[in-house]
C-alpha cells in the first residue's frame, strides 16, 4: 500500500509539474507574440477616410438669398453654388462633393464661417491619427492594412504617403492648454499620418467613415 502511494504521490507531482510548466510555456508564447507584434506592427483605430477639404466663405457679410446645393451635391470649379445680397456670388474652388453645408437660404453669413465645404473628390484617402509617442517609429512608405467599418470583413492594401509636420492641436490652435493660474496641462498630441489605398475600393460618399490601420513597422 504505502509504494502504491508513493507511486500515486509521485505521478501527481509529474502532473503538477508538467501542467506548471505548460503554463510557462504558453505564457513565454503569449509574452513572445505580444512583443514581437508590438515591435512589428503599430495599430489604431484613429482613423477615417477623408479628403482634401476647402471651405467656400463669402467675400463679405449679408444675408444669404441663394443657394443651390446640399450635402452630397456635386460641383465643378468655379460653378455658383450661392449668392450674399448686394455682394458677390459663391464659388466652388474645385471639381468635388460637398460634404457640409452650415448656412440656409435667408441666414446671416460673413467671412468668418464657411457656408459650405466641398471635398476634393479625386483624391481620397485614409487619414490615421498617431500619439506622439509613436511617430517616430512610422516613416513614409510603410506598408499598411486597412479595414473601413464601410466594408466589413474586408482588409485592403496601402502605404504610408505622407506624415504631417505639424499636430492636430497647432491645426486648430489648441496644442496647448493652460489656465488662468497660468499652470500648464500635458496633452498628448495626435499627427495625422496620410495612407494612400493600393487596393482598388470605391471611396466616393464614404468621406468620413471610420477606419482601421495596421502599419508594418519592419
Amino acid at each position: 500500500m504505502e509504494k502504491e502511494r508513493g507511486k500515486l504521490n509521485e505521478k501527481t507531482k509529474n502532473m503538477i509539474f508538467m501542467i506548471v510548466g505548460i503554463v510557462i510555456l504558453i505564457g513565454v508564447g503569449i509574452w513572445y507574440y505580444m512583443y514581437w507584434e508590438g515591435n512589428t506592427y503599430f495599430s489604431t483605430e484613429n482613423a477615417k477616410v477623408t479628403a482634401k477639404l476647402y471651405s467656400i466663405v463669402p467675400l463679405s457679410a449679408g444675408r444669404l438669398d441663394r443657394l443651390t446645393v446640399e450635402e452630397g451635391s456635386i460641383v465643378k470649379a468655379n460653378e455658383v453654388i450661392g449668392r450674399v445680397e448686394n455682394s458677390s456670388y459663391l464659388k466652388s474652388p474645385i471639381d468635388g462633393e460637398i460634404v457640409k453645408v452650415n448656412s440656409t437660404v435667408n441666414s446671416l453669413v460673413s467671412p468668418t464661417s464657411a457656408v459650405a465645404v466641398v471635398a476634393d473628390t479625386s483624391n481620397i484617402y485614409v487619414q490615421a491619427n498617431i500619439e506622439e509617442t509613436n511617430i517616430v517609429r512610422v516613416k513614409e512608405g510603410q506598408d499598411v492594412t486597412v479595414t473601413i467599418d464601410a466594408y466589413p470583413g474586408k482588409k485592403f492594401n496601402g502605404r504610408v504617403l505622407e506624415i504631417d509636420k505639424a499636430t492636430q492641436g497647432a491645426l486648430t490652435n489648441s496644442a496647448l492648454s493652460f489656465s488662468t493660474s497660468g499652470t500648464y496641462t500635458k496633452v498628448v498630441q495626435l499627427i495625422p499620418v496620410k495612407i494612400a489605398l493600393e487596393d482598388s475600393v470605391n471611396l466616393d460618399g464614404l468621406i468620413g467613415v471610420n477606419s482601421t490601420v495596421r502599419i508594418r513597422l519592419r
